[in-house]
């Protein structure tokens, strides 16, 4: 069951890239990173959303911004539950035989961004402010109370927002539940709040204190308390708040983040388990992994070097330090090559460190998740960064072209020459003497009859990525022809990285 599932996700990623890329006519680095945002921001938990999500940006891209469709969606989802076909019925807005009417809960039901806000906007105005405090008083717990202090820990974004009313939390602020979610994964976040407000400015306090016992406490407008301030304020808490404070953090899970010398280990464990990921193609060539057993160190080695000298030493987190070192000694006195990638490199916009340091929690997400979104997200495109350089070529002896697939799905490798009769044979050939052609009129001037909807897309895709070929917006079509790396292929000097 879990393998059909993984097949159903992959399934609805590829499909909705596909779409995308055909709206916006190939993928940019901007159109990557829009996507992403679509992906990465898909509250279902399966990308159900997903198509949804690219379909309205093609619809109405002039109209609308990635953050805003993303946003909506997200409404959408936390109030699934109450667009019964009732609750339709009774706006008295949409045709009673319409998709919404009869399906209010499936999302492709409605047409466009406005018919959604319509109806999430009906769903606000409807749920009284009664209802809106009890659902987000349901969202925390209440640790202490008496005549004058409240403890509470809030468990949900709406629980947050409603206990840190009238303060500049950002845990608390409007339209922004990722640092709810980002403080709440790396420790416990608690509100002291003072109801006689005789402490002035003080009465709210938020405090965060983390996995390993750090405290960092926050005033009403955001600001971290010194240390005498904290003092004061702590020296004004009852001993039986302070009691259920320190009890309720004792008592919960422990989700303290791995140290970076622990995850070095991990990755280490990772990679020596997986041998498709100990080979990796580059522009200098083909490289391969090992370990030195007793010191730790890792490297990669040249398979393009008959000299057996190419080779660079590049150990994440090595020494317990937050960067990865990338070094090469020539041990003939040539030159050598040594660089760093320091912290600000150890995480990208959509992978912080807090994440990848962090035990998996999401039921979605495999136990490795960790270490291979690591490799994968931050250490290979470093590695390949330093090994595209025009040094590991001289070194190596090779210059190759590279290309990468914009689907992780994609099989296709491109060995050249192709075998006789197989896809790439056939468009190649027919590009040659037939630029700026569609695949439709390749499938009926070639392959003899009309191409079916959706069929061979991965092809399509895979060997415009590789720039054998190349796609252009030829009015409302999109046209093929050889493309800037169909030379370096003939050469055999193409590697999919």
């Amino acid at each position: 069951m879990n393998g059909l599932n993984k097949i159903l996700l992959e399934g609805r990623v590829e499909d909705a890239k596909q779409y995308f890329e055909n709206a916006v006519g190939g993928m940019s680095d901007e159109s990557e990173e829009i996507f992403g945002h679509f992906v990465y921001s898909d509250p279902s938990g399966n990308h159900k959303y997903l198509m949804w999500m690219v379909k309205m940006y093609d619809k109405e891209w002039n109209r609308t911004t990635p953050n805003d469709i993303a946003s909506l969606v997200q409404r959408f989802h936390k109030n699934v539950n109450r667009l019964t076909i009732a609750f339709i019925m009774n706006m008295d807005m949409f045709a009673p035989s319409g998709k919404i009417s009869t399906s209010p809960k499936n999302i492709d039901s409605y047409d466009d961004i406005s018919q959604l806000e319509r109806v999430l906007d009906e769903v606000d105005s409807v749920q009284t402010k009664k209802q809106k405090d009890e659902e987000a008083k349901s969202g925390v717990d209440k640790l202490y109370e008496d005549d004058r202090w409240l403890l509470v820990r809030p468990n949900t974004y709406e629980g947050s927002c409603y206990y840190g009313s009238s303060t500049k939390w950002c845990t608390a602020s409007k339209d922004a539940p990722q640092h709810f979610d980002s403080y709440s994964k790396t420790g416990n976040l608690y509100y002291i709040i003072d109801k006689t407000k005789d402490v002035g400015d003080f009465f709210k306090i938020a405090l965060h204190k983390n996995w390993d016992g750090q405290e960092d406490w926050y005033d009403r407008a955001d600001n971290e308390l010194r240390q005498e301030t904290e003092d004061a304020i702590r020296s004004l808490l009852p001993i039986g708040l302070i009691k259920s404070l320190e009890k309720d953090h004792g008592d919960a899970p422990q989700k303290k983040l791995k140290t970076l010398q622990e995850f070095q280990g991990e990755l280490s464990g990772y990679i020596g388990n997986n041998p498709k990921l100990q080979t990796i193609s580059t522009e200098s060539g083909i490289w391969e992994y090992e370990r030195d057993s007793f010191s730790g160190v890792w490297s990669w080695n040249s398979k393009d070097d008959k000299s057996k000298r190419a080779h660079i030493q590049a150990t994440p987190f090595w020494d317990g330090r937050n960067e990865i070192p990338f070094d090469y000694i020539d041990e003939e006195g040539g030159q050598d090559f040594s660089i760093v990638a320091g912290p600000e490199s150890m995480e990208t916009t959509h992978l912080r460190q807090h994440d990848y340091l962090n035990p998996i929690t999401d039921r979605y997400r495999a136990d490795d998740w960790n270490a291979r979104a690591f490799l994968r997200q931050i250490y290979f495109p470093l590695l390949k960064q330093q090994l595209n350089k025009d040094f590991f070529k001289d070194l190596s002896g090779s210059d190759y072209s590279t290309w990468t697939p914009s689907t992780d799905f994609s099989t296709f490798q491109f060995k050249y020459p192709p075998r006789e009769g197989t896809m790439t044979q056939k468009f190649t050939d027919y590009l040659k003497g037939n630029p700026r052609r569609t695949s439709q009129q390749f499938y009926d001037e070639v392959l003899g009859y009309p191409k079916p909807r959706g069929h061979n897309n991965s092809f399509f895709s895979s060997i415009k990525d590789s720039g054998i070929v190349k796609m252009e917006r030829q009015g409302r079509q999109f046209v093929y022809s050889l493309g800037p790396n169909y030379t370096a292929w003939t050469k055999g000097m193409l590697l999919r990285t």
